[in-house]
């Protein structure tokens, strides 16, 4: 089987850098699957119009005017 398509097979250990076993990963679908869920629902929000509470600005630490 080509390596392409073992990834394809085995996202979660793509995805954490971890082989788990099939019990393993069930149980961890099994504790985070509400979790999971509301992620899936924050995804689904249209936030277009929204403007963040906080923008992170990476430059800022290195302008001469402080002031922003």
């Amino acid at each position: 089987m080509p390596q392409e398509s073992a990834r394809q097979l085995d996202p979660f250990k793509d995805m954490a850098g971890v082989d788990f076993t099939p019990e393993r990963l069930a149980e961890l679908l099994a504790a985070y699957g509400g979790i999971l869920d509301e992620i899936k629902k924050l995804r689904q929000l249209d936030l277009t119009d929204i403007h963040p509470a906080v923008v992170f600005d990476a430059a800022s630490g290195y302008r001469q005017d402080k002031s922003r």
